[in-house]
């Protein structure tokens, strides 16, 4: 494949891709926005097989892989400075039911 310039939202989604998660719960808010966008063309275009689930806010983005995580699926979230303050107190949750 030789050298590929990516922006670092195209980079991440990427590597979303490569892992293929079985879902993707998201809130489109900058700066991180871009990443779920081009997630979206892949699942879009059927290159990933994952249920992308789009929420009302970060802290539901969190509960919705909780939730996800432990059925067993394999999950992925995107988010960035305040968005990780709003999901405090689902990252509790998720810690003590020792879900990946």
């Amino acid at each position: 494949m030789g050298r590929v310039a990516l922006t670092g939202g195209d980079a991440v989604a990427l590597a979303m891709k490569q892992i293929n998660p079985d879902v993707v719960a998201e809130y489109p808010i900058t700066p991180q926005t871009v990443i779920m966008e081009k997630f979206a063309e892949y699942v879009a275009d059927g290159v990933v097989d994952t249920v992308l689930i789009t929420v009302e806010s970060e802290h539901s983005a969190l509960a919705a892989c909780v939730g996800a995580s432990a059925a067993g699926a394999r999950v992925m979230t995107a988010t960035a400075s305040q968005g990780l303050a709003l999901m405090w107190e689902i990252l509790y949750i998720a810690s003590s039911l020792r879900l990946p």
